[in-house]
């Protein structure tokens, strides 16, 4: 019997770029539309006054970042010229250390009035009525310090406890689970979460486990489209683009007078998504914007709370 071909480890390379805090968000943008799974940002130790914010980026095709380099360089120069104005600095990292890169950044951050989240590595200690998620990222993105994830957390802080009895909840596009555990603990009466990611299935799971939420939720492998029931609540963070090809499928998974809480829409894109939801049915219930990102939340058939401009009305 002869030997398999040993798999080498991936390589990734990491992608630190400090830019004005106007340009944060579509160089944030621009990195996941290069090619980047997620992106973090962070503000810049030791330089307060400057005005000046991090984004940090992973991309896992090594061979072609110089390409990938040369396309960030062109678009840094053409968005913030004068000199000094951005630095970019990257490295690379094996897989096995991708992960722990992660550490420099996570620390347990307040993501809405009453929900914590915190990595496995760091101790919090958790003030009276607090509700604490434990949280590894892995391989996945979504950990609560991204404004789209923030607000989505928001969301569901809101709405699930409106229902006079528990909702069900479906997590669309799971990642490390952070809904879809949040869902659960504050209350949803089942939760389904679905991820085309094997890898990023196998981690929710973990970090569910972590929550001690081991078997209450439907955790599934693939696109969800063998899904036929409908939810009280259908939630997906996911790019512009991701929400549109599924937008049939997410109207479709809303239960009537159900909600749909969209994010990681930047604020040019929400008419668009605006008007390809209302064409399925869903009208805006509320809004919120967070650094450049916009969070909408939608509900099937008319809203009692909707008003003219969406924009002056929020349930947060």
């Amino acid at each position: 019997m002869s030997k398999g071909k040993r798999t080498k480890p991936r390589s990734w390379v990491e992608v630190r770029v400090e830019v004005p805090s106007t340009l944060v968000e579509p160089v944030a943008n621009f990195l996941i539309e290069s090619g980047s799974p997620g992106v973090v940002q962070e503000e810049v130790a030791g330089k307060a006054g400057t005005g000046k914010e991090r984004v940090v980026a992973y991309f896992h095709t090594p061979r072609s970042f110089p390409i990938q380099r040369k396309k960030i360089r062109k678009y840094l120069s053409s968005i913030a010229p004068p000199p000094g104005s951005w630095s970019f600095r990257w490295r690379g990292l094996r897989e096995e250390k991708w992960a722990e890169a992660w550490k420099d950044n996570f620390k347990p951050l307040r993501v809405t009035r009453h929900m914590v989240v915190t990595p496995p590595w760091e101790r919090y200690a958790g003030k009276a009525g607090d509700l604490v998620i434990e949280i590894d990222p892995g391989m996945a993105f979504g950990t609560g310090t991204h404004p789209t994830t923030r607000m989505c957390l928001q969301a569901l802080e809101a709405l699930i406890p409106s229902f006079v009895h528990p909702p069900s909840v479906l997590d669309f596009g799971t990642g490390s689970g952070i809904l879809a555990i949040a869902a659960q603990k504050l209350g949803a009466k089942e939760t389904v979460a679905v991820d085309i990611d094997p890898a990023a299935i196998r981690n929710a799971r973990k970090n569910a486990s972590a929550n001690h939420l081991h078997g209450r939720i439907d955790f599934q492998l693939g696109s969800g489209q063998s899904l036929r029931g409908r939810f009280g609540i259908v939630v997906a963070n996911l790019l512009p683009q991701e929400l549109l090809k599924a937008a049939d499928f997410l109207a479709r998974r809303v239960s009537p007078a159900g909600y749909l809480v969209v994010s990681g829409i930047l604020k040019k894109q929400e008419k668009e998504i605006a008007s390809t939801f209302a064409k399925k049915g869903l009208e805006i219930h509320a809004f919120r914007a967070g650094r450049g990102w916009i969070c909408m939340v939608f509900k099937k058939g008319a809203s009692p709370n909707r008003v003219g401009d969406f924009g002056r009305y929020t349930i947060w």
